[in-house]
């Protein structure tokens, strides 16, 4: 096999990293809290509440204020900003920090209405000051703060939630479905700082969805609305529309809106960083001069002045560019595999390689599609004994040697040892390797060998196989499914495993073609979890997943199109429900462990290895990164770790020496 290694190489690989420093990874304990500091856990204080009376800013920012093309600071802060602490201490103005451009939105400074704690427990306050749900769960009143702005300088306030709601998530052109929990929902605002979402159903998980996605939940409508039909006229829209070169209106509207024009600099943010220009090879974002942080010493952030976000398709190329010291952070992509790499090439090229903690509950759970077109292919794969079968001939203790060097841990799919839903049982339900009983209960089912090449037949005697589709990104999903397929092979079952790319995965999972995919178990943490339970309730459609799509668009179009699931796959989706309802906690910790007690009794689909390490390889020079940290989707990777907080400490301006200071 390509990938397989000896055992002896195995050990000399984890002796390396042994000697280079690389200790435990507490993947099953969890991190301490004591590794950040003890307001991120909390909402964010005041200026006035810490006693901050003058307010400092960049020199890039008073170049500009005293050219006249920038309002002074205090115009530009709120009245009262909010201050984030930075982990090792105040920063140092100034400097380029040089990413691969699949990193450039994990340090830009992401900004939610909420956002999620260090450990990926709740949300926290952010742009949103505070919220209250009332009327049992069915409405939900957010506070915005005063002051803020978009990176053009206008107010950012209700309007942008009610924008977003009546124009474009009403809009039957750029919003063809609606999703069954946002039937029947309101979005009102009682004046500029004030939000209310009124559904017919509690709604309790929408604070959670606001911390993780909630950017999807508002927008900027004093630029977009010169790009809508609402507010410009259709005919003057399609002639633009065609002059740029788009098919539709909502396409050109989309590219405006998620900055994936040719010239990006005109759509406002609200992050910590603008994206400025991009060609080909290169994205430049500069820092956001509204910004409305500041540190403990009243400077606002962020501390960094630009970002440089090289594109580099080819994840080896990254892998070397990374062991050479060539960006100042790096992590998306990065194989655990590689971590040897990394720790030889630290001392020379003067980065660490941290090891963060990967939020996956499963680096790569497989998915049999239950409802394959092919109806004897479907039989087989509805049959629980063919799913245990495959689930116990997996070696994970010998995967975990080889590609994760010990440091993994064997696991069905489930939530994280994190979660308030988890129960160990969930975890380790039929992962033991036993080769034999699989081999027994393939015969049971009438899979067997009848022409002696060792492998099985249908039980009409036709050749039984099976085709893997999937598309190579993040976790170690290459290597895992060759072992894998030399585990399925050894008890008589034929795997193809073809790659394909990214939209290929997309169309055709979401069209039901695929026999068998796979991809990695996120969206397993409390954060995500009650609202999107991809693997373990037919609610959701999309590239991630094939398992059973029909099922799941029954569900979502109310019945109208799809397949009728089967009685114990509509049980689910009842759970999910009341779990997405129900205000009392306690019942809603039930449901969810009636669900993934579903999963691991049976396995609709099969885990390998999760809590793996991840690296993350920050340059010495970048500081206020932290050395442990949840990597993963549900936090969206950097989100709880302050990015607008690091700094380039080599070369840069000291900020006490040369700051503007503003009382």
């Amino acid at each position: 096999m390509t990938y397989r290694l000896q055992p002896p190489c195995c050990i000399a690989f984890i002796y390396l990293l042994i000697c280079c420093g690389w200790g435990t990874v507490a993947a099953q304990d969890g991190i301490s809290s004591g590794h950040w500091p003890e307001s991120w856990f909390y909402a964010p204080k005041t200026a006035s509440e810490w006693g901050i009376i003058s307010f400092h800013e960049s020199p890039m920012m008073t170049e500009q204020v005293r050219a006249g093309t920038l309002p002074p600071l205090r115009e530009r802060l709120p009245e009262d900003p909010y201050v984030i602490e930075p982990l090792e201490g105040t920063g140092r103005y100034g400097g380029s920090l040089r990413v691969f451009d699949r990193d450039a939105g994990l340090v830009s400074g992401l900004e939610n209405p909420l956002t999620i704690d260090p450990t990926v427990h709740m949300a926290l306050p952010n742009l949103l000051s505070g919220w209250v749900f009332s009327e049992g769960g069915k409405v939900l009143t957010v506070a915005i703060r005063p002051g803020l702005k978009w990176s053009d300088g206008y107010p950012f306030t209700s309007n942008d939630f009610i924008f977003w709601f009546k124009h474009i998530h009403l809009n039957e052109e750029l919003t063809p479905v609606i999703r069954p929990r946002w039937r029947g929902g309101q979005v009102t605002a009682s004046d500029l700082h004030t939000v209310r979402f009124s559904f017919p159903q509690p709604y309790p998980f929408l604070i959670e969805e606001m911390a993780h996605h909630g950017a999807g939940f508002l927008a900027p409508g004093h630029f977009l609305k010169d790009y809508h039909p609402d507010f410009i006229e259709r005919k003057e829209l399609e002639a633009t529309v065609k002059r740029e070169g788009f098919l539709s209106w909502m396409a050109y509207f989309n590219a405006i809106r998620n900055q994936a024009m040719t010239d990006p600099s005109g759509t406002p943010t609200l992050n910590a960083f603008v994206l400025k220009r991009k060609t080909p090879s290169l994205q430049v974002f500069e820092r956001n001069p509204f910004y409305p942080k500041v540190d403990p010493d009243g400077n606002q952030l962020p501390y960094i002045d630009r970002i440089m976000a090289l594109t580099v398709n080819n994840p080896e190329v990254v892998a070397a560019k990374t062991s050479t010291g060539q960006a100042h952070f790096s992590a998306i992509g990065l194989k655990t595999a590689d971590i040897p790499l990394f720790k030889m090439g630290e001392k020379a090229h003067n980065f660490t390689t941290h090891i963060w903690n990967r939020l996956q509950g499963v680096d790569v759970v497989i998915q049999p599609n239950l409802t394959v077109e092919d109806p004897e292919l479907r039989r087989i794969f509805r049959d629980f004994r063919f799913r245990r079968a495959l689930s116990i001939a997996i070696n994970r203790d010998e995967i975990n040697t080889i590609v994760y060097f010990g440091k993994a841990t064997p696991r069905q799919t489930t939530v994280i040892p994190s979660s308030m839903f988890y129960e160990e049982t969930f975890a380790t339900t039929y992962i033991e390797y036993d080769p034999d009983t699989a081999r027994n209960l393939l015969t049971e089912m009438g899979l067997v060998d009848r022409d002696g090449d060792d492998l099985r037949e249908y039980p009409g005697g036709e050749p039984f196989s099976i085709t893997l589709e999937w598309a190579d990104l993040e976790t170690p999903k290459g290597i895992v499914m060759e072992l894998v397929s030399e585990y399925w092979r050894e008890v008589g079952i034929d795997l193809n495993l073809k790659q394909v790319s990214n939209s290929l995965q997309g169309s055709r999972a979401r069209a039901n073609l695929m026999q068998m995919t796979l991809w990695h178990a996120d969206r397993t943490s409390d954060i995500l979890f009650p609202s999107e339970p991809f693997w373990f309730v037919p609610m959701h459609i999309g590239w991630e997943e094939c398992h059973w799509t029909p099922w799941s668009n029954w569900y979502l179009t109310g019945g109208e199109k799809g397949e009728e699931p089967p009685e114990d796959a509509k049980q689910l989706i009842l759970w999910w429900e009341e779990m997405g309802t129900t205000m009392d906690i306690p019942r809603r910790i039930e449901l969810g462990k009636n669900i993934l007690r579903s999963q691991a009794e049976n396995l609709w689909t099969i885990g390998t290895l999760g809590l793996a390490p991840q690296p993350v390889v920050a340059s010495n020079t970048l500081r206020n990164v932290p050395h442990f940290g949840y990597w993963g989707w549900d936090n969206r990777w950097t989100l709880p770790y302050h990015p607008e907080t690091w700094f380039l400490e080599t070369n840069q301006s000291d900020i006490r020496n040369s700051k503007s200071e503003i009382p």
